[in-house]
């Protein structure tokens, strides 16, 4: 996630990341920061992701192949709600 991060900060992209080694306080400001629209892209795990609600995400990206139907809609339905428009894209190798 933080190589990630990093490859994307270097490119020019304002990025913030959640996962289960960052502390809850720094989780909740990179959320924050997204939320407020402060950085352009939010790199979260599969698991810190589950729950989020954050209107007017325009993006989702699957950086790896959901492992069930369920978890593909689960992961691209956080675009595209309440009849807005969204993109969902995955990488697959």
């Amino acid at each position: 996630m933080e190589r990630l991060s990093i490859a994307l900060d270097e490119r020019g992209f304002s990025v913030a990341s959640i996962h289960g080694n960052k502390p809850q306080s720094r989780r909740q400001l990179a959320l924050s920061l997204f939320r407020q629209n402060k950085v352009q892209v939010l790199i979260a795990t599969d698991v810190m992701a589950r729950g989020l609600d954050i209107p007017n995400v325009s993006h989702v990206i699957n950086f790896d192949a959901p492992a069930t139907y369920d978890d593909y809609v689960h992961r691209i339905g956080r675009t595209g709600r309440a009849g807005q428009k969204g993109m969902a894209l995955t990488f697959v190798d």
